[in-house]
């Protein structure tokens, strides 16, 4: 999970389960973007939506310069968020631009690294309101405080509590008369850890001293955990200095904000697995570390890669124990067979992930399994498939030996991305090494060969040469012209053989005196022949070879010989040079396909839903920076006739293609544009509409 960055941290909303999420908090919500000078509103939830009676839509990629233009406190509360890297709660009294309304609100802001600002801001008029009225009137105050939406509390300063409302009841679960007179910290609702900072702010506000509002988690009776935001200030009731505290239920929020927190930290778990495999040249540590931290990560106190062997059996490939400090228990096994587990190889033969968090889970027909499992000490398994080309080569598992593990579904999605990671870097170890041997078998050919062998460019520079040319004609030949070093010329030789390769592509051959380093005269048959192609198709390297002929009669045996391993050194020279000319060729389609597809804007979405990817000409044809991310944005938001995208929809779904579609769609400026759209539907395996892809062409009006 590219791969899991820059995972679209420009819109991070990005996860359908973190956008219901979002959406269900009831507090309204909005999300701000940093941009050079300013912040950028790119979201808000459906509590947002409400409240402004969808007129924050009109608002969307509006800068909070604008928005909040007559209010730079709120400007600056968000800036001082940004700056500090910690949230801040702020009251103002405030009028809804949306709706006109003059309200009095309280702001949460929170930095969410690196560029983005959350607000939460709730409603308190009323809360504020309740506190004038409890100022003029005790009975307004009486019944405002029983009718009060939000829990309140009087106590006294030693925490006995004087009275409650009906909200106090439903958050913490106790009805009134089971706490009245009775000390809250002593009824179990706090951690003991927390106590002696609530008795400081207690201390606090008897001293006169402003307490801000605070966080805290607290236990109901149920035993079930909440989390609260607590106010505390100093009331009068009936002659008598009490504390009135101002409790408001912040759970939704807190979670949300946990599980944003875990995606952030699952991606750069992702990336720092990812950065440390790609950039190592020893792979074998780099995966032993990676699955190490993969196990501490998860909880688990194994951690191992299993391969199958030639036999479909499973060898242990790596094993790590993942618990400090405690001796290593080690699966002590030669291979996994099935006639030993044949439920998690039934598994495995469909390429699903194998999820065990307690024994009692694996089904009665798997009773072997069960039993096999129990001989090691395993009460809990989790492992993830290695597919390479899709071809199953294993498992990357982890198993817990001392407890049973209760994993989150949410985590399963990182670990699947990190095993397909690992499983990329054992290709690329088990590649290397394929290359490596090969390459080691092509010296070996090279080296058994007796003659002189070198590579010139159509410079008529040496760019290499084997071990008998630099005996024979010295150690420093390579980047030196090749006539100074063969012909001791001053310029190329008139009959060159390179230069008539390079011209017709043909072998050449001829019989050349040449002098070699220690002076002496020999006579050599020399054969030219392409090496090499550049990018636009030239040959630009031709390779020479330099047989000994001196004492030609004598060696006339050994000669032909040679000239069998010379032909099929030639040939695999050949055949290396024309996959090199097919990847080149390769790379130039690919090559000029990006340049034919720069002005094209490509698309990928949900099929009625929310747009997936785009590239950069996309926003150009849109009229928006190169740079602006759309993803997430529904079709609904650039068709302008709802009819024209559901004539668009069903005539994807009765042909699953669509050629020339002509249509209006609007920018999120708001600007009208023509376009034509050339898609393809995408289903599921059950044959479902799932996804839409595309290009989008822009129609240019005639003059």
């Amino acid at each position: 999970m590219k791969h899991i960055a820059d995972l679209g941290r420009k819109h991070f909303l990005l996860d359908e389960n973190i956008n219901q999420f979002f959406n269900s908090i009831p507090i309204p919500s909005y999300v701000w973007q940093k941009t050079k000078n300013d912040f950028i509103l790119i979201d808000y939830n459906n509590a947002a939506l409400k409240v402004t009676n969808g007129k924050i839509k009109d608002l969307l990629h509006e800068k909070a310069s604008v928005i909040h233009e007559d209010r730079p406190d709120i400007i600056e509360a968000i800036n001082k968020c940004f700056r500090e890297k910690k949230s801040i709660s702020e009251k103002f009294e405030y009028l809804m631009k949306t709706t006109g309304e003059k309200v009095f609100i309280s702001l949460k802001i929170y930095h969410l690294p690196p560029d983005l600002i959350i607000v939460h801001i709730k409603d308190v008029t009323q809360w504020k309101l309740a506190e004038e009225k409890l100022k003029n009137s005790e009975e307004k105050y009486k019944l405002l405080f029983e009718k009060a939406p939000i829990p309140i509390a009087i106590t006294d300063f030693k925490g006995v509590i004087i009275d409650c409302n009906k909200a106090c009841e439903q958050q913490f679960g106790y009805i009134k008369k089971e706490i009245l007179r009775k000390n809250y910290l002593d009824l179990g609702i706090y951690s003991p850890d927390l106590i002696p900072k609530l008795k400081e702010r207690i201390s606090q506000l008897t001293q006169g001293e402003a307490i801000k509002p605070v966080e805290l988690e607290l236990t109901k009776k149920d035993g079930t955990k909440s989390w609260i935001t607590n106010q505390m200030s100093l009331v009068n009731v009936g002659g008598e200095i009490l504390i009135q505290s101002f409790i408001m239920d912040i759970t939704e929020r807190r979670n949300f904000e946990k599980k944003i927190q875990r995606k952030l930290e699952n991606e750069t778990f992702i990336s720092t697995i990812s950065s440390s495999l790609i950039r190592t040249v020893d792979i074998d540590r780099a995966v032993n570390k990676s699955l190490l931290e993969m196990g501490v990560y998860i909880g688990a106190t194994r951690a191992y890669i299993l391969l199958f062997n030639e036999g479909d059996s499973l060898e242990f490939y790596i094993q790590e124990w993942c618990v400090e400090g405690v001796d290593p228990q080690l699966i002590n096994l030669t291979t996994i067979s099935k006639n030993r587990f044949p439920w998690i190889f039934d598994i495995g033969s469909l390429n699903e992930m194998i999820l065990v968090r307690n024994l009692s889970e694996i089904p009665k027909e798997a009773t072997k399994t069960r039993e096999e499992l129990i001989k090691l000490n395993i009460k809990s398994l989790l492992a993830f498939p290695i597919t390479i080309n899709k071809e199953s080569y294993g498992y990357i598992g982890f198993d817990n030996i001392t407890n049973i593990s209760e994993w989150e579904e949410d985590d399963f999605d990182i670990f699947k991305t990190t095993s397909e990671i690992i499983g990329n870097a054992l290709e690329r170890k088990w590649s290397e090494e394929t290359l490596k041997g090969s390459h080691q078998l092509l010296a070996g050919v090279i080296s058994s060969i007796t003659e002189v062998i070198y590579l010139v460019d159509n410079n008529f520079n040496v760019v290499w040469a084997n071990n008998v040319a630099k005996q024979m004609f010295g150690l420093r030949i390579i980047e030196q012209k090749c006539y100074r070093v063969f012909s001791h010329r001053g310029k190329p030789c008139r009959e060159c053989l390179a230069v008539e390769t390079f011209e017709d592509g043909k072998i050449h051959e001829k019989e050349k005196i040449l002098t070699n380093i220690d002076g002496k005269k020999k006579t050599y048959w020399s054969t030219s022949s392409v090496a090499g192609f550049n990018i636009e198709g030239e040959r630009e390297l031709a390779v020479l070879i330099l047989r000994d002929i001196s004492e030609n009669k004598k060696m006339e045996k050994s000669l032909n010989e040679s000239e069998n391993n010379l032909m099929l050194l030639n040939k695999n020279l050949m055949e290396k040079v024309e996959e090199r000319t097919k990847e080149l060729k390769m790379s130039e389609e690919i090559y000029k396909k990006i340049l034919n597809d720069l002005d094209v804007g490509f698309y990928k979405g949900e099929f009625k839903g929310k747009l997936l990817m785009h590239n950069s000409a996309f926003n150009t044809l849109l009229g928006l920076d190169a740079s602006k991310s759309l993803i997430g944005f529904q079709s609904s938001q650039f068709f302008n006739d709802l009819n024209v995208q559901e004539r668009y929809f069903n005539e994807l779904l009765e042909n699953g293609y669509i050629t020339n579609f002509k249509a209006q769609i609007k920018n999120p400026k708001g600007e009208n544009i023509v376009v034509y759209l050339n898609s393809h539907l995408i289903r599921d395996h059950e044959g479902n509409p799932k996804e839409v892809e595309g290009i989008m062409v822009k129609i240019i009006k005639e003059a």
